[in-house]
């Protein structure tokens, strides 16, 4: 019997209360798409609030269609992460998707750190991310793409992953990265793309204003210092901010790398240590 997909929806706004705390403003959501209640785990920020998005349905499958829009309020900080890995199913013939649009206004912060994408045999999804900045608003994003089910001998055997990455500051298109896996027509355990590496990690800052160049070089000086990873950062077009591209052997370096560049650009910009991940 073929599982029947499901249009997802979550829409979740966040404000700075009276005693600066970040509290929930607003919020819709329709299955597969939840959210827990906001916490706040973090003791060198207690004002920030961190949302955990959920899929209780476990995985993705053919035919779904995802929309996430989270609004980070004027002098807001919000951290959205995932309970758990995204999997991807075998798709036969169809895809999924994804759209997920961030709004950082004026002088907020947002993080968007989600748990690592896997991606089994057959899977086809795509996925637009539309990171919307007001003057002042500063968002850090990472994304973990792993190689497949590794115990089922399913390295590199999804058919497509195309993600779009858009950055937008008062409605002004700066900069758009694209990124299309297409392992069955363009193998990429080969020289010039994976290589001996099964995992990539990109991390995206958009920060515009801020010293980029100072920026990009922390980022890039704490990566490589890890036989199991390589990879590099840069300043992006138009001011936007910078982004980082690393390739790992296997997950625990992936972690390690994204950790790395993520608190590079965190002690840059808010000047805070990592949060403690509760998972």
């Amino acid at each position: 019997m073929t599982a029947l997909h499901q249009d997802g929806l979550l829409e979740i706004a966040f404000k700075r209360a009276s005693n600066d705390k970040t509290v929930l403003r607003r919020q819709a959501q329709r299955f597969p798409l939840r959210m827990t209640v906001p916490m706040y785990l973090d003791p060198a920020d207690p004002s920030m609030a961190f949302l955990y998005v959920q899929n209780p349905t476990g995985a993705v499958i053919a035919g779904d269609q995802l929309t996430i829009n989270v609004t980070a309020e004027r002098g807001s900080r919000v951290h959205v992460t995932t309970q758990s890995a995204t999997k991807l199913h075998a798709m036969a013939g169809g895809s999924g998707r994804q759209l997920t649009t961030l709004r950082v206004c004026q002088d907020a912060y947002l993080e968007h750190i989600p748990d690592i994408l896997i991606p089994q045999a057959g899977s086809n999804f795509s996925q637009l991310l539309t990171v919307e900045l007001e003057d002042g608003g500063c968002f850090v994003g990472a994304e973990t793409i792993g190689p497949g089910r590794r115990l089922n001998d399913e390295l590199f055997q999804y058919q497509q992953l195309d993600f779009e990455t858009r950055v937008n500051l008062n409605g002004e298109l700066l900069c758009v990265d694209r990124l299309k896996l297409n392992p069955s027509q363009r193998p990429l355990r080969r020289a010039g793309s994976f290589g001996i590496h099964q995992y990539l990690v990109t991390l995206l800052v958009a920060a515009p204003g801020r010293d980029l160049a100072a920026l990009a070089s922390m980022i890039d000086s704490v990566l490589g210092a890890d036989p199991n990873s390589c990879g590099a950062a840069g300043q992006l077009p138009n001011g936007a901010g910078v982004m980082a591209r690393i390739l790992a052997s296997d997950k625990e370096a992936a972690d390690r790398a994204r950790k790395s560049a993520w608190l590079a650009a965190r002690q840059m910009l808010i000047g805070l240590p990592l949060p403690r991940e509760r998972k």
